[in-house]
């Protein structure tokens, strides 16, 4: 199963104002890691703010439940997400999340 979103960038409406859909997987679980708590209002619980983990060590673990459960609450199963660092010191995240419906 895929969830599908409409794309509201203005480059993707077609001559006959047409509004495209797209798989909108990838954004979901990418705006739940990337998101502080709070920021949506009816949903105040969601988000995992992975950059307030930068800069920490040894949180691998935190970091991992924290998606699990994130994603879980968005209908995803997330099965040993993967927290390491490239060669710039970023901090790379895998989710390896897939829709659960």
């Amino acid at each position: 199963m895929v969830r599908y979103d409409i794309d509201l960038n203005p480059a993707a409406i077609t001559a006959a104002n047409d509004l495209p859909v797209y798989e909108s997987d990838i954004d979901h679980i990418e705006d739940t890691i990337a998101t502080p708590k709070g920021a949506y209002k009816e949903f105040p619980n969601d988000g995992v703010q992975i950059d307030s983990y930068l800069n920490s060590s040894g949180q691998e673990s935190t970091i991992q439940r924290e998606i699990i459960l994130q994603l879980k609450s968005d209908n995803y199963r997330s099965q040993n997400p993967v927290i390491s660092l490239d060669t710039n010191g970023e901090m790379q995240v895998q989710p390896n999340a897939v829709l659960d419906l």
